[in-house]
């Protein structure tokens, strides 16, 4: 199955660009494009989640990085693509995937997808196998840890720690490339650093998360809908 993608840019030739460089690579497929950055945060608001956004960043009316703060829970990879190198730290605030700046060569573009791709050295488990393997310090290394026991994991600079009840296990792992293949009806994001899994929280008081080990989390901004969704799909109802 490919992954899907969405690429946003006020040029159309921009986007014709990464439209041919998606069609080289054989496991991606472009799902849309918009010029209209607006639209695009109109429509993409109405998907499932979107495996890469590619996403300009200087556009008339919203620019890139607020049109992110409003996608960045819609989408596993977000690829920011511009000309301008100052945006680089608003862009790894909002957990980017990458950055790249303009032109793109299919070269460059080829080898960051394969990186990303590559980089989920965690598998997914299958009915058959329920452990997830998380590549360890040292190389040929790896942690097997049952899903079930993780309460949540937290990103730390360049690697990321996973929390079980009993130990932790770190791992130089992207948090998004961790999410990207978590089963997202145990897991969900709830801010920049941070998965959690939904039967570990406790308590919800505003927007702090209270786990059932202590500890204490915040609602993140970007991640405010997407956790008031998941809350208001788990309430229970009283009937009328």
């Amino acid at each position: 199955m490919k992954l899907k993608c969405i690429i946003i840019d006020d040029e159309q030739y921009a986007i014709d660009a990464l439209v041919a460089y998606v069609s080289k690579m054989p496991n991606l497929e472009v799902f849309a494009t918009y010029v209209n950055p607006l639209a695009a945060l109109t429509n993409i608001k109405k998907e499932d989640q979107i495996d890469f956004i590619f996403l300009d960043i200087e556009m008339p009316e919203i620019t890139g990085i607020e049109l992110a703060k409003s996608l960045r829970d819609k989408t596993k990879f977000l690829i920011f693509t511009t000309a301008h190198t100052g945006y680089a730290l608003d862009a790894f605030d909002l957990n980017a995937s990458q950055y790249l700046l303009k032109p793109i060569s299919f070269a460059k573009f080829a080898t960051t997808i394969d990186y990303i791709l590559k980089d989920l050295t965690i598998n997914k488990p299958s009915t058959k196998n329920e452990l997830l393997f998380i590549k360890a310090d040292s190389k040929n290394s790896y942690h097997s840890i049952d899903p079930k026991e993780i309460i949540y994991i937290e990103a730390a600079k360049n690697y990321a720690i996973v929390f079980t009840a009993k130990e932790k296990y770190i791992t130089h792992m992207g948090l998004s490339h961790i999410e990207a293949v978590l089963d997202l009806n145990d897991f969900i994001r709830v801010n920049k650093s941070n998965i959690i899994a939904k039967n570990a929280i406790k308590k919800i008081e505003g927007n702090t998360i209270i786990l059932k080990n202590a500890k204490t989390l915040q609602i993140g901004e970007v991640y405010k809908s997407a956790f008031q969704e998941f809350l208001n799909s788990s309430l229970w109802k009283a009937s009328s």
